[in-house]
């Protein structure tokens, strides 16, 4: 990689690239990040010291040269960089059927502390959904004090369903009766900052752009499977949102026409038939299941369908087998679509996953064209933790990174 020199280098972008790199990568030489920027060593140790001086980046101790580092004198612990936690703080939200999920993110991008509300959300209308928002961000910041010492600096959302990230509106979720709710500009109105929302699959794709452990470089799809299915597309590096400001809403691509009734109301989408309402509605004509909300199912419900399935019951296994054959042919048509590297498949559901592979190879082998098997890996990407509200706090603060710097504060 070509190295800038300070004259042909713009400050700017270069911090942006320097902040990021430290958030996905923890803490670092100068000469590694160099290396990975295509900086110069004078141009970082200009701009970090900048970075230094307004208090976003701190020098630690690494390990001492010959352990695992090439760049300190041989036995003396290597000078590296990393990012201060409490330069700024961000809050995430997710708002799913009835459940509201509050975080408070540092800036490091690490979720310091969570709570979830239970919630009748789709009694609530466009008003008292903002509202509600916003007493329970008021009432989380105020049982934070001790750790978020500022105002948060931004407020990312992670929505169920479709929303517009550029106007800032719901335009469908299944999560509320009501559509194309405003709810950006009135938080922002009300905590100031940057306040932004994606869909939580979106949201998601960001959340493994930003881990380096989870190989989020290149370009690369991940599919969400739930409740209903969701799709984030990295391009670039970059969460790609459309023109429109939604883009990629695979879940609501059509496998049959008048197919099985999806909840955003059209049907045969290949949510109707891998959604786990759709799945939790195919097993109750096969099995006594009184209990079963088939408006949210819980995931003791779920897990219970997935065991008995494993344990022999061949009719509700062939119900996740046709789930995984549906996927598959929404993968075929992906891949002849965009092509990407890699295809991450993760959401609790993916609980099923290994009933639904063989399927989702067969749906391939049928649907693919035959010069197009070679192309991207498919991945199951285990769901131990819920990378939604991640990825809100990891968008809200990307934005505030480019904003910072665009509006530097006065001297």
């Amino acid at each position: 990689m070509s190295r800038r020199t300070d004259h042909d280098t713009p400050r700017q972008p270069s911090q942006i690239a320097i902040l990021r790199f430290l958030r996905i990568h923890g803490p670092a030489a100068r000469i590694d990040i160099g290396t990975a920027t295509g900086l110069s060593p004078a141009t970082v140790t200009s701009l970090t010291a900048d970075l230094i001086a307004q208090g976003l980046v701190k020098e630690t101790q690494g390990a001492p040269n010959g352990n695992n580092g090439q760049s300190a004198t041989r036995g003396r612990p290597k000078v590296m960089l990393d990012l201060v936690p409490d330069a700024a703080c961000v809050i995430g939200v997710k708002l799913t059927i009835n459940l509201v999920e509050i975080a408070l993110g540092n800036f490091k991008g690490e979720i310091e502390r969570s709570i979830q509300h239970s919630i009748n959300t789709r009694d609530l209308d466009e008003t008292s959904l903002v509202t509600t928002l916003c007493h329970l961000i008021d009432q989380f910041i105020a049982d934070n004090r001790d750790i978020a010492t500022t105002p948060p600096i931004g407020i990312g959302i992670a929505v169920q369903g479709v929303a517009d990230s550029n106007s800032g509106e719901i335009i469908w979720s299944p999560a509320l009766r009501h559509r194309q709710i405003a709810i950006t500009k009135p938080l922002r109105e009300r905590f100031g900052g940057i306040v932004q929302m994606s869909n939580d699959a979106n949201c998601i794709a960001t959340a493994i752009t930003q881990n380096n452990d989870l190989g989020g470089n290149g370009d690369f799809a991940v599919i969400m499977l739930g409740y209903g299915v969701g799709m984030g597309l990295v391009l670039n590096g970059v969460v790609y949102n459309g023109h429109f400001g939604a883009a990629a809403e695979f879940g609501h691509m059509k496998y049959q026409p008048d197919g099985p009734l999806c909840n955003c109301g059209r049907r045969g989408c290949i949510e109707a038939y891998i959604g786990d309402y759709a799945i939790l509605r195919d097993a109750s004509g096969l099995i006594d299941m009184p209990d079963a909300n088939n408006l949210h199912p819980s995931e003791k419900q779920m897990m219970d369908l997935v065991k008995r399935a494993r344990n022999g019951h061949e009719d509700l296994a062939d119900i996740f087998r046709h789930a995984g054959k549906v996927l598959g042919y929404g993968i075929a048509n992906l891949i002849a679509l965009l092509g990407p590297e890699r295809i991450l498949i993760t959401g609790s559901g993916a609980r099923a996953y290994d009933l639904m592979e063989p399927e989702i190879d067969r749906g391939l082998r049928e649907a693919q064209v035959p010069e197009l098997r070679s192309g991207p890996k498919i991945i199951h990407l285990p769901w131990d933790k819920d990378l939604a509200l991640q990825g809100a706090i990891g968008q809200s603060l990307l934005r505030h990174d480019e904003s910072m710097f665009a509006n530097p504060p006065a001297n």
